[in-house]
């Protein structure tokens, strides 16, 4: 592994590259969910960049802005800035490895976040359980605190203010409209969202597809394990699709 930052350096992004054992063609940017949600899958995405990597592709994750490593305040964050931040880590992706096709792939808020990002020449973005309905994703945040006077919500020790708020409210999949070569979305949720998905994939794309995949949400905490478990057949899957 080769953690590094990239990017501006007065906005430097953390990432992490996991080169490929042997001669690349392809290469990965995986981009995580944001909160809480980041923290409790991070063991899952590092299994995944391992057996991709092992597997013959160049892996890069990265944190958003204001993120885990990287430099600055969730507070100044915002879904244009995190997608500007999906191209820029495609971009420092092909500089690391003169790989011929670069893949997206993103989980929960990650998801939803390639969706946006319209990274130039990208092969496939594959959605795993993305975050379809902004307001649904929302409603499912208990705050621990409201910080008075300034109405910004403090979750699992991560700040959402107002603004980031209302821009993930906002976020309705179905009714964005992206050309992309091949698109993929994992649902490990068996009826969640089963509205919204119907809408992405009568969206007039070409090659769209959706997977649903028995699996373990690696986004919520086991309790008996205290970290998230690990979906070893939603690994498996996307593996193979990427190779």
């Amino acid at each position: 592994m080769n953690p590094h930052f990239f990017s501006d350096p007065s906005r430097a992004l953390f990432g992490i590259h996991t080169p490929a054992h042997g001669l690349a063609e392809t290469g990965i940017v995986i981009c995580p969910p944001i909160g809480q949600e980041a923290l409790t899958a991070h063991r899952s995405l590092r299994i995944l960049a391992d057996q991709l990597a092992a597997a013959g592709v160049e892996v890069l994750r990265f944190d958003y802005y204001g993120t885990g490593d990287s430099s600055g305040d969730m507070r100044e964050g915002s879904l244009s800035l995190w997608a500007e931040n999906v191209r820029a880590a495609a971009q420092h992706l092909r500089g690391l490895a003169p790989v011929r096709r670069v893949v997206l792939l993103g989980l929960r808020l990650g998801a939803t976040l390639a969706y946006l990002a319209e990274v130039p020449a990208t092969s496939r973005i594959i959605l795993w359980d993305p975050v379809l309905d902004g307001r649904a994703f929302l409603g499912s945040l208990t705050p621990d605190s409201i910080v008075a006077g300034t109405d910004e919500w403090e979750v699992g020790g991560f700040p959402f203010g107002r603004g980031l708020r209302e821009e993930i409210g906002s976020i309705d999949l179905g009714a964005i409209r992206r050309v992309a070569p091949d698109i993929r979305v994992i649902t490990t949720q068996e009826s969640a969202g089963q509205p919204e998905l119907e809408k992405v994939q009568a969206g007039g794309r070409r090659r769209i597809e959706v997977v649903r995949i028995q699996a373990p949400r690696v986004w919520t905490e086991d309790e008996a394990l205290g970290v998230g478990a690990v979906p070893t057949e939603v690994i498996r899957q996307i593996v193979s699709w990427v190779i």
